[in-house]
């Protein structure tokens, strides 16, 4: 399975990521708040969530005990922040993240870090049969 799930509260790099993580093969979707979080969860699971860090209604660090606690989500679970890479490597720590990936990176990045994560996308898995 070649899920992602992309959490920022720009709307414009929720875009970017999932067209980048699309054309890459993976089948990517985002949100950009909780509710939008816990309707995307319903739709099945992700093997990688990307969540950014700072948000005006939540932390991504916080959202990961909440994901693994309360939903419990088996997903790889990685933070994305442009915040100095030491303290995303605590909040990573702290959290409990199976990772995380540096904004200034860019798409590259991303897409190298989710490649890391969960490995290449499953090539040639329809997503929907024909009726």
């Amino acid at each position: 399975m070649s899920r992602v799930l992309v959490i920022d509260d720009s709307p414009m790099l929720v875009e970017l990521t999932v067209r980048a993580l699309t054309a890459a093969g993976y089948q990517a979707s985002g949100a950009q708040d909780l509710a939008s979080l816990d309707q995307k969860l319903t739709e099945g699971p992700f093997a990688l969530i990307l969540m950014d860090v700072n948000m005006p209604e939540m932390f991504g660090d916080d959202v990961v005990e909440y994901l693994r606690r309360q939903k419990k989500v088996t997903a790889k679970l990685v933070l994305y922040s442009d915040i100095p890479e030491a303290e995303l490597a605590g909040k990573t720590k702290a959290s409990g993240a199976d990772g995380y990936i540096l904004k200034s990176g860019g798409l590259e990045a991303v897409l190298g870090g989710v490649m890391g994560l969960i490995g290449p996308p499953a090539l040639g898995v329809p997503t929907a049969v024909p009726t």
